[in-house]
């Protein structure tokens, strides 16, 4: 029998954001809960492996909850409202520089069609902070960017109030998509650290790992 290590994971990982460049994201998904799945059963050679592969279930839940939001983007994409506040969740998300470019630049398109210029400002100088912005592969984005940021600094309102407020720190709701902020009441997954804001989630299965009760109190993911 072949046991499953480190190198293992980071080739599975690998493969996930592949297929989430590519646009694959039911792939990616799949790619990201195999290693969830995985992760418990992998034999590490000491405590920096170890820590590598805590990190690791970090990243799956972050890249599963993003193409779960994605999704719903698409089913909301006729409400200005709604469909505004998924994409800026979406850049909340922890995910590689690269793929935070590819949801800060949906999320500004989002917010500047919905004529909620505000956060449209906000998308705009996020993407323009990021260092793979300065490359001349992104010149065209660049400068798009900086229109939107420019028109939407005249404009500065929102045409919708928006459950959405970037100064504040949140986690995402991984059963409703909605922010829960900072002392705000919540359960969450002891595996993957799923949050929930509704407390009724306890004892039911985690929707991002598929396979450990929420609100259960347990020590997680044991490392030696």
């Amino acid at each position: 029998r072949t046991p499953l290590n480190l190198q293992h994971m980071v080739s599975s990982i690998r493969n996930g954001y592949r297929f989430f460049q590519g646009g694959k994201f039911n792939d990616c998904r799949a790619a990201f809960a195999t290693v969830l799945t995985q992760i418990p059963l992998v034999v590490t050679m000491g405590r920096n492996e170890g820590n590598e592969i805590k990190e690791m279930l970090s990243i799956c839940r972050e890249y599963i909850t993003a193409i779960r939001i994605k999704g719903e983007m698409a089913a909301a994409a006729s409400n200005p409202v709604r469909s505004t506040e998924l994409s800026a969740y979406f850049t909340h998300c922890d995910l590689q520089p690269v793929h935070l470019l590819l949801a800060l630049r949906s999320a500004m398109g989002t917010a500047f069609k919905n004529k909620n210029f505000i956060v449209a400002a906000s998308f705009a100088r996020r993407l323009l902070e990021l260092p793979d912005m300065s490359s001349e592969r992104n010149a065209e984005l660049r400068s798009k960017a900086t229109k939107v940021l420019q028109k939407s600094e005249q404009m500065a309102r929102n045409e919708h109030e928006l459950n959405y407020d970037e100064s504040k720190t949140f986690s995402i709701d991984c059963q409703t998509f909605m922010p829960i902020y900072a002392g705000q009441p919540s359960v969450t997954c002891s595996y993957c650290e799923s949050a929930y804001a509704d407390e009724g989630m306890a004892n039911k299965l985690c929707l991002t790992c598929g396979f450990c009760t929420i609100g259960v109190k347990t020590i997680g993911l044991v490392t030696g």
